[in-house]
């Protein structure tokens, strides 16, 4: 696995950040009668010094674990020695010509220096140890928890696309006795409501490697049905679809859309449209009635299995699809859920 020590602008925050708490844990600021000038100068060697590398070798050291080249202990334990006599010996006498150094400091203040930082450091680092891995407990724990809400939603679109196949008995004989009332008095719109009951049936029957339904076969269905049930078998009269002539291909729950509507379209006397309405990640259909019978509208809008059919939604969206049912006099249906963006 490849090593990313990424870098980023708050980087340097941090270098700022480990720098001035090192200062001032090391008592600087606080036991010496400093100028502004000098406490600058002060800072700008402790951020040099022990900011810089620190954080640097912290992402080192965070990448080697995360692509499992080093043990943690190794890893981290590495970076507060490496800083302190990196800091002290290494990167500080190269900073003298640019920021000075003071008259009295010798090889006994550098040694001072180092004991009390490395202290400070350790702490730091295995305060930072731990806060990052329960940080990365916690995503393992999120990644394992998005899994298995993933394979219910999966499992819950296969149960719903296979009930789905399973076409309703009571449906087809009902049907297919209109189809046979009609054969003598009407064979032409019998044979239109028999291809219209066949394309129905084909559109019921998921495809063989299909894990949810579409928008798309989801509409097939619901047009094939409201020609079987319409008067000449030809129309969808009774149900208006707007700008839904070539709905896309987006991942729909089965069994929801079709016994949303099948209730309100067997109530006579009652009209509805059903338009598509999409978003940023999120479609919406609405399926408002036209009444023109208020009282016959608000009776087919009760027959609807609300509760059922929003279940099953969100057992195969999650929680951020849901169904609902606005207005009293003309009702309206509001089934949203996500898509690809």
């Amino acid at each position: 696995m490849a090593v990313n020590a990424r870098i980023g602008p708050g980087t340097f925050g941090w270098m700022l950040l480990v720098g001035a708490a090192t200062l001032v844990a090391n008592g600087t600021p606080l036991s010496n009668d400093m100028s502004l000038a000098e406490m600058t100068n002060a800072l700008s060697y402790n951020v040099l010094q022990f900011g810089m590398p620190a954080v640097l070798l912290l992402r080192l050291a965070d990448a080697l674990v995360d692509a499992r080249r080093a043990p943690p202990w190794l890893a981290y334990g590495a970076v507060v020695p490496a800083t302190v006599i990196g800091g002290v010996w290494v990167i500080a006498p190269r900073l003298y010509p640019l920021l000075g150094k003071a008259d009295w400091w010798d090889s006994a203040s550098d040694y001072a220096l180092a004991s009390t930082t490395l202290v400070w450091h350790a702490l730091g680092v295995a305060v930072y140890v731990q806060l990052r891995f329960s940080l990365r407990a916690q995503a393992r724990l999120q990644t394992l928890q998005d899994a298995a809400a993933k394979r219910e939603r999966q499992l819950a679109a296969t149960q719903l696309l296979a009930l789905q196949a399973r076409v309703d008995p009571a449906l087809l004989s009902e049907r297919l006795a209109a189809i046979d009332a009609e054969l003598e008095a009407a064979p032409q719109r019998a044979q239109a409501r028999l291809a219209a009951l066949i394309e129905l049936l084909r559109a019921l029957q998921p495809h063989v490697q299909a894990e949810v339904s579409t928008l798309a076969r989801e509409i097939a269905a619901l047009r094939a049905y409201a020609r079987l049930v319409s008067a000449d078998a030809e129309h969808t009269e009774r149900l208006h679809l707007a700008h839904l002539a070539e709905p896309a291909e987006w991942p729909l729950a089965p069994l929801v859309l079709l016994p949303l509507v099948r209730p309100l379209l067997e109530e006579a006397g009652t009209f509805w449209s059903l338009s598509l309405h999409t978003g940023t990640g999120t479609a919406e259909l609405r399926l408002q009635a036209l009444g023109p019978d208020a009282t016959r509208t608000r009776h087919a809008a009760a027959q609807v299995p609300l509760a059922e059919l929003a279940a099953r939604l969100r057992a195969v969206h999650g929680e951020a699809a849901s169904l609902s049912l606005q207005g009293e006099d003309m009702p309206m249906f509001t089934l949203t859920w996500p898509v690809p963006a």
